[in-house]
């Protein structure tokens, strides 16, 4: 097993001097031990909007990106977790490790990142994945989303909400960690444990996962909607609620070709996690955030032999600093071990909605710029 890892991290980096070099086993420990931090931020947001600490409809600080988008909500919940992840990453490896976060940029997360932060742990995985080739810091950039399902972390559906922490290595998703804040689906637990409350998923790509915290227990959520199966058979196909018709359309379409039935998933991370669970064959998606929501996701669906593509059966791309600047609307489509990935993409290449999807998307990355990373 450590030779296969040795391999595999062989392939993606560039040795460099040892002053200036990583480790990926220390890297993920930091990186999982961060996520967990996240979530204690998350719960205890939660905590006090039980608690009403808050009061009336400042309980969770929401605010919105975009006025008229409903799922571009900010929380106190974001910005906390960002805070902790990010600043404590950064006090760990220094500013010459690229940390990319959803909420960069937010005026107030900036003033307040500047915190003092408890040493993250470093040696988690020394004994699993050992001594590897070290890792070239200009090869490497986290992509980090504080909290993905912010809208139904608002609405009170909090078994979609996750944090997502990736490690990509020369563009591809290699590692990371997805942490489930609520992994029964709502707030157990004492606040003098807030730590070990949390399921935190680990994964290595095309190695293993594993867990820390309370037991990963999925199910029978988000699927308890759908037990009824006359009326939700299997095979099932998970998607957001949008009504848009590119997503209606091509969901029909494979329904109508293989049979089962649409459930609807919130949180690109989670949709992705159902796939690599198995919960459902597949899960889609016609546009996404950006890198942050499919890093974590996509490396520890390919560490459980699922996979992961762009709608048009491409390799995911958006996580290279020269990405197109409507990468993410090339969407994607997750599968699990037990699924046939190839199978579906072609299904999907053969409906004219989707042809005509990937001619506008083609178009407008043609036109459009190059989407440029923070590198703060």
């Amino acid at each position: 097993m450590l030779r296969s890892i040795f391999l595999l991290v062989a392939a993606l980096v560039v040795v460099v001097l040892p002053s200036e070099a990583l480790q990926l086993a220390p890297l993920l420990s930091t990186c999982v031990d961060a996520c967990q931090r996240g979530c204690v931020e998350i719960r205890k947001v939660q905590r006090d909007r039980i608690n009403n600490i808050y009061g009336g409809e400042d309980s969770v600080g929401l605010e919105y990106k975009d006025d008229e988008d409903s799922r571009s909500a900010l929380t106190r919940a974001d910005l906390a977790a960002q805070e902790a992840i990010i600043g404590s990453l950064r006090a760990q490896w220094g500013a010459e490790l690229n940390i990319v976060g959803e909420e960069d940029g937010n005026e107030q997360l900036e003033q307040e990142n500047k915190g003092q932060y408890e040493p993250l742990k470093l040696d988690m995985f020394e004994d699993d994945i050992g001594e590897t080739p070290e890792l070239d810091p200009s090869a490497v950039t986290i992509f980090v989303d504080p909290l993905d399902g912010t809208r139904e972390f608002v609405e009170g559906r909090l078994e979609n909400c996750q944090v997502l922490v990736g490690i990509a290595i020369d563009g591809e998703a290699v590692a990371g960690a997805i942490g489930l804040p609520f992994p029964t689906g709502q707030l157990e637990g004492d606040n003098d444990d807030e730590e070990n409350e949390s399921t935190i998923i680990y994964g290595l790509a095309d190695i293993g996962t594993g867990t820390i915290g309370k037991t990963l227990t999925r199910g029978p959520f988000p699927l308890n909607k759908y037990v009824n199966a006359l009326k939700y058979p299997p095979p099932h196909y998970a998607t957001g609620d949008s009504p848009v018709p590119v997503m209606r359309e091509s969901v029909e379409g494979i329904i109508g070709r293989y049979g089962g039935s649409n459930v609807v998933y919130g949180g690109a991370g989670n949709k992705i996690l159902g796939a690599a669970l198995g919960e459902v064959a597949c899960s889609i998606q016609h546009k996404y955030g950006g890198p942050w929501d499919l890093c974590a996701p996509e490396a520890i669906l390919k560490a459980m032999g699922g996979r992961l593509t762009d709608l048009f059966g491409k390799d995911i791309d958006i996580y290279r600093k020269d990405a197109p600047s409507n990468c993410n609307e090339r969407g994607y489509i997750a599968t699990g071990s037990g699924s046939d990935h190839d199978a579906l993409v072609e299904a999907l290449s053969e409906m004219s909605i989707i042809q005509d999807y990937k001619e506008k998307v083609q178009k407008e990355e043609t036109e459009g710029k190059v989407l440029v990373q923070s590198t703060e």
